[in-house]
This record gives structure tokens, C-alpha cells and sequence, in this order.
């Protein structure tokens, strides 16, 4: 009877790791192969023949379609630049400048849901005279650029570069994508 129980528990715990493991890498896989830009995670090689394997699982289960090489890349912030999860409830600033781009977005959005609250575009933005942003990002009107998360819980933002040829160099130390203060909860 022990020879035919050891292989039973065997295989099932074979799969239940194997299929755990494959749940976490889909849903929550998207920092194990990721490239970081501060608090930025993304796969600028997406549209490439170089994407890998969870890269794609991921972006398939969002029901997301890759932008193209030429086209653009995408990156996601769930945390501030002190390390904690964005809140709707809270005040952020997303600062700074974008690298070389013809135009860009950015969206607040649920991570549960991936559904879209609010946006900003390099269109419709205030510059400062270096060409800096400033984007409020808070449950309050603000006076400038400001994007509203009033009743939300969890957000994470999703940054598209529309145009850019700024990632061609993959691991540059010299991109710097906005930061995002924390500037009242």
C-alpha cells in the first residue's frame, strides 16, 4: 500500500507546485523578468523577437496587445518612490521628464481589473521651461496638471512612451523616467 500511496502524493504535490507557480507568474509575474526604471517596471523588448515566455503569459491574461518596437513601450508603477502601494486615497506628484518621445500617456488604473479612471497625455500637459512636469495625481482638485482618484483604493499607473527610440539601448543608466512623491495621505 505504501508503494502505491508515495507516487500518488508525489505527483499530486508535483502539480500543485507546478500549477501554483504558473497562477503566480501569471498574475503576479510581471517583476520577475521586468526591466526596473525607478519605481517604472516594463518589458521594452515587447514587439521583439527577444520577449520572453512571461512576458507574454502576463500581457495575455491582461488582455493586452504589445505595442510594436517602433510604436512605443509601456511601463507600470504600483509603488511610490518610498516603497509603498499607490493609494486613490492618497496625494502623489509624478515629476520630472519623459526620455525621447513624440507622445505619451499616462493612466491611472485598477490592478485588480485593469480598468482605466483617469489620464493624462503629453498633449493636453503644462511644461516647465526645461520641459518638466508636474502631474497631481490625488482625490482633490489641483491647481495644474491633475488627474482625479477620488473613492479609489489600490491604483497603479501604466506610462506609455508612443514613438520613442529612447529604450534601443536596453539597461542605459542615463533613462530616467518621472518620479512618484508621496505628498499627503
Amino acid at each position: 500500500m505504501k508503494q502505491l500511496i508515495y507516487p500518488i502524493v508525489l505527483v499530486i504535490t508535483a502539480l500543485g507546485v507546478g500549477f501554483g507557480l504558473s497562477y503566480y507568474s501569471l498574475e503576479q509575474g510581471r517583476e520577475l523578468t521586468a526591466t526596473h526604471y525607478g519605481v517604472w517596471s516594463g518589458w521594452p523588448e515587447l514587439g521583439t523577437a527577444q520577449i520572453d515566455p512571461y512576458a507574454r503569459a502576463h500581457l495575455a491574461r491582461q488582455g493586452m496587445l504589445p505595442l510594436g518596437k517602433g510604436e512605443g513601450v509601456r511601463f507600470f508603477a504600483q509603488k511610490d518612490t518610498n516603497g509603498d502601494a499607490l493609494s486613490g486615497r492618497c496625494e502623489y506628484s509624478v515629476r520630472g521628464h519623459m526620455p525621447n518621445h513624440a507622445l505619451w500617456t499616462i493612466q491611472v488604473r485598477d490592478p485588480g481589473t485593469n480598468q482605466v479612471f483617469g489620464h493624462a497625455e503629453s498633449g493636453q500637459m503644462q511644461f516647465s521651461s526645461d520641459g518638466a512636469f508636474d502631474l497631481a495625481i490625488a482625490p482633490k482638485v489641483k491647481p495644474g496638471n491633475w488627474v482625479n482618484t477620488d473613492g479609489l483604493g489600490r491604483i497603479e499607473l501604466l506610462l506609455t512612451l508612443y514613438d520613442t527610440n529612447a529604450f534601443t539601448n536596453l539597461g542605459s543608466e542615463e533613462i530616467e523616467l518621472p518620479q512618484v512623491q508621496l505628498e499627503a495621505c
